[in-house]
């Protein structure tokens, strides 16, 4: 039987989702950890599969993962289980039972990410990005934004050069808001290339105080290039707010069960 796993976590304490190699020291990731603990809930190990592989340091409010268990599980006593085994960094919402052939992460409809920018200064928004400059002009990230929609090809925000049908998303939404000083950007696609969205952020913060222009923009997109003299945004301001899927993938039973993030 199938279970995806709908969890939360502060990516600082980690060195992304992935199991990571390295032969100097010892990485912790959040794939790792969730395995781990499953392992000694069902005595057997385990592989798990989530819905994005976020880098280090970028943040989950909702996110999915599945695996495989031979026995059927009593879902709230499993919940109550693992977050008693896993650290205070990540908590597991939910578990829900799907379809056998179900995939937590080629199953995804659309990610929605979001950025987050500390505009001031607030004792709770030390995990955001605190951005030095107060003049931002948000009509030429707005122009920017509606070239962005009608992009296909995402070569110049990836973080490296791969054939085109590789670079190649759907951007369904993306948008601005100040609240409390703190500026909320978000964008929803079919998928992202690896640190798309943070030089995606980078970018548009770049044309909002003038470091390049709209001439320049345009030039990068129209011709595929890489925008090199625009930096990737630190990864701590970045979150996974939802991920959406086809309800045919899940059981009738727990359809009405998942978590909606704030």
């Amino acid at each position: 039987m199938r279970y995806f796993l709908e969890l939360s976590y502060n990516g600082k304490y980690f060195s992304g989702w992935q199991i990571q190699k390295s032969k100097h020291k010892k990485q912790i990731s959040i794939q790792d950890t969730l395995a781990k603990c499953i392992a000694l809930i069902l005595r057997k190990n385990i592989s798990i599969l989530g819905a994005s592989r976020t880098d280090t340091g970028v943040n989950a409010i909702q996110m999915f993962a599945h695996f495989d268990s031979v026995k059927v599980l009593k879902t709230k006593k499993f919940v109550n289980k693992i977050n008693i085994l896993l650290p205070n960094y990540i908590v597991i919402r939910n578990i829900i039972q799907v379809k056998t052939n179900a995939s937590a992460r080629y199953d995804v409809i659309s990610r929605h990410y979001q950025y987050r920018i500390n505009l001031g200064r607030g004792p709770f928004s030390y995990n955001y990005l605190k951005f030095p400059f107060r003049k931002i002009n948000y009509g030429i990230m707005n122009k920017a934004g509606f070239i962005l929609k009608n992009l296909d090809d995402f070569s110049p925000f990836g973080k490296k050069i791969s054939p085109n049908s590789l670079n190649l998303c759907k951007l369904y939404y993306f948008t601005w808001r100040i609240r409390n000083r703190v500026l909320y950007i978000d964008l929803i696609a079919n998928r992202f290339l690896r640190n798309m969205v943070r030089r995606i952020i980078g970018t548009f913060l770049y044309l909002g105080i003038g470091k390049i222009n709209m001439l320049e923009f345009c030039s990068f997109i129209k011709k595929q290039k890489k925008i090199l003299s625009c930096p990737s945004v630190p990864a701590k301001g970045l979150y996974l707010v939802r991920v959406r899927y086809p309800k045919s993938i899940f059981l009738e039973s727990c359809k009405r069960t998942l978590f909606k993030p704030v």
